[in-house]
């Protein structure tokens, strides 16, 4: 039997719910971003789309453009978003302090999902150069689950955000060649954690501050590190309420040339929520023999207190986003789109949870993530007056810095957009598009050896991930 040395074990590797809480996998765009809203801009890889001014999505993208809109109009929109992630590990291993033995499990897991994203626009056209409008749409969010057995488990099992967006908006057209467009945002975040616990370290680490149990009484009665058996989990959950805002402006230098510059400004969330504990018995029993008077202080605390369901905190402050786009009507049926993006995500530089529960550890997990680009190009073809062909490419940076600051939750790298994509025009009043686009994302390693890397387990491995998305789109005029 593997003898553990009686020594300190720091309790947020011992004790802690995994880390980067409240985010996950984001691969469809930079950090955890959804540029998926609306399937008419997808087949163009959503290049120009703060200049095209197609439909009612151009409330996200570009508020101005709302005013050069054809009459009053809905429009509605699914993405089917398929997610392929496969994890190989390389060498994953226990935290330093517990030995840095390999981590049980599996050398390969799968956390890809599939998920709908909903979008929902409506304007008001009041006279040629007013109109207002409304839109509903998923701007974050991504999921990931995983085995309970797979190597990177004590990270994260579990993981889900989406942040609901309503923005209204109003555009004004100033005079021929320039209309501006204002946009205010409410958010609702709501997000999932879950990991499970090592039950070892946890009993080793509370025998070490001084308990009446010592670690071989935790030997004795199976909790070793590292024991997917004995695995204990541990849930947060937290949901945040918060406003922003987004500004446009459009301008038409000649008749066949729209330029667009739209600014969406960040959002600080702050996340009320709760941690919910699912205890391992031996575990349990562990802790529930402890004699306070035969423990230091310290002991006796975290034997009565530890993994007690609680309420928790955390803040995330979501990017800010300013785009150029250009639009440009080459001859009668041809139309070339560009577009360039800068995503603010530097100012994600850390994620802490705090547990009201005063022995329960804080969840701290240093990000520093920094701003990124994303370019596209797109065309637009008619091939007659009912049908248009549309096609893009785009690339996207990762603002995750390297392997070192990558966490399983956001296992992102840069990644390649090739979109197709096709409109119809059913009627006068109603109209149809479909998107369907392929992200190539780099090959992603993960390697927490790095000196600042947090003081957890270490996983080490190569993501391979891409994304499929398939979105369809229905438009109604009213006249």
């Amino acid at each position: 039997m593997k003898r553990f040395a009686v020594r300190p074990v720091p309790l947020a590797v011992a004790c802690g719910i995994g880390s980067a809480a409240f985010l996950s996998t984001g691969v469809q765009a930079a950090g955890f971003s959804l540029i998926e809203h609306g399937a008419s801009g997808l087949g163009n890889a959503y290049a120009g789309a703060g200049a095209v001014a197609a439909d009612g999505s151009t409330i996200f993208f570009n508020p101005a453009g709302i005013v050069e809109l054809e009459n009053s109009q809905f429009a509605g929109a699914f993405h089917l978003l398929d997610s392929n992630t496969d994890f190989t590990d390389e060498g994953s291993t226990t935290a330093l302090a517990l030995g840095g033995d390999e981590l049980s499990g599996p050398d390969t897991a799968s956390p890809g999902t599939t998920v709908l994203l909903p979008n929902l626009y409506y304007v008001n056209k009041v006279d040629e150069r007013l109109s207002w409008g409304v839109g509903f749409g998923i701007p974050f969010g991504s999921s990931t689950e995983y085995d309970h057995d797979w190597k990177g488990r004590y990270i994260t099992t579990k993981s889900g955000i989406t942040v609901y967006d309503i923005n209204p908006a109003l555009g004004y057209r100033v005079n021929e060649q320039i209309s501006v467009g204002l946009g205010l945002s409410v958010q609702v975040l709501t997000a999932e954690l879950e990991s499970a616990i090592d039950s070892g370290a946890a009993c080793l680490g509370v025998a070490s501050q001084g308990s009446s149990f010592t670690t071989t009484d935790c030997v004795n009665a199976g909790l070793t590190p590292n024991r997917q058996e004995v695995d204990s989990y541990g849930e947060v959950t937290g949901e945040s309420v918060a406003g922003s805002f987004n500004l446009g402006l459009q301008y038409s230098p000649i008749d066949t040339l729209r330029i667009g510059v739209a600014y969406r400004h960040g959002v600080d969330h702050e996340l009320d929520g709760e941690g919910d504990f699912t205890v391992n018995p031996q575990l349990q029993a562990t802790l529930d023999s402890n004699d306070p008077a035969a423990s230091t202080p310290e002991a006796a605390a975290l034997a009565a207190g530890l993994f007690r369901d609680t309420d928790a905190s955390a803040e995330v402050d979501l990017p800010s986003t300013f785009s150029i786009s250009g639009a440009w009507q080459a001859y009668d049926r041809l139309q070339l789109l560009a577009d360039i993006t800068w995503t603010g995500w530097s100012s994600l530089h850390e994620i802490r949870v705090t547990y009201d529960n005063p022995v329960q550890p804080d969840t701290e997990t240093l990000q520093e993530w920094e701003d990124v680009m994303r370019y596209s190009f797109g065309v637009n073809y008619d091939l007659n007056s009912k049908m248009r062909l549309r096609g893009g490419v785009a690339y996207d940076e990762e603002a995750i810095p390297g392997p070192y600051r990558r966490t399983p939750r956001i296992p992102g790298n840069d990644r390649t957009w090739i979109a197709l994509g096709l409109g119809y025009q059913a009627t006068g009043n109603l109209s149809f598009d479909v998107g369907f686009t392929h992200l190539m994302l780099d090959e992603t390693p993960i390697d927490n050896t790095h000196e600042e890397s947090p003081g957890g387990p270490v996983l080490r491995g190569t993501y391979d991930s891409s994304v499929d998305i398939l979105s369809a789109q229905i438009n109604w005029k009213f006249k």
